[in-house]
């Protein structure tokens, strides 16, 4: 005699095979979403390419030196701009890029620039060091005024002759 094999339980099956096939296919037409289709923006209408600067202006070689050159295509951070901004294509992109990271290096770009912030200004430690410094240095002035330098001597100036 063979043994039947046990009946699955609720416990092990999952709701989705506890349906019958109709109430599945009734709550996935129910569920799906239908395409929604927009209207297009233009579509007679294409965007203006962009023309490099370096195509208007000729320039075959893009030379780190040139430094007049490559900080138009820098913006007032020193941060380099994008081709979609630039209107450049991805070979002048990466030859600019690599020029701009050059002359970095040879110092005639900055990395950055600090641009004034409308907010207060930090306080530090050294600022009040610097401070503290200020007032040695006024206070040592004042004791230097008090003495006068007669004839090479230094004589304080309560005992003048």
């Amino acid at each position: 005699m063979v043994a039947a094999p046990p009946s699955p339980t609720t416990a092990t099956k999952s709701r989705s095979d506890l349906r019958t096939p109709n109430e599945t296919d009734e709550r996935t037409i129910a569920t799906k979403k239908s395409p929604r289709t927009r209207a297009p923006k233009d579509a007679g209408r294409k965007p203006k390419k962009k023309t490099s600067l370096l195509v208007t202006e000729k320039v075959e070689y893009i030379d780190y030196k040139d430094v007049n050159l490559l900080q138009r295509f820098m913006s007032d951070r020193s941060k380099i701009r994008g081709r979609r901004v630039t209107g450049n294509s991805v070979q002048q992109q990466r030859e600019l890029a690599t020029a701009i990271k050059n002359a970095r290096e040879m110092a005639l770009l900055p990395y950055t620039k600090r641009v004034a912030s409308a907010g207060r200004p930090l306080r530090s430690r050294r600022d009040d060091e610097s401070q503290a410094d200020v007032a040695d240095q006024v206070a040592t002035e004042e004791l230097v005024d008090e003495i006068e330098v007669v004839d090479d001597e230094a004589v304080p100036a309560d005992e003048e002759a």
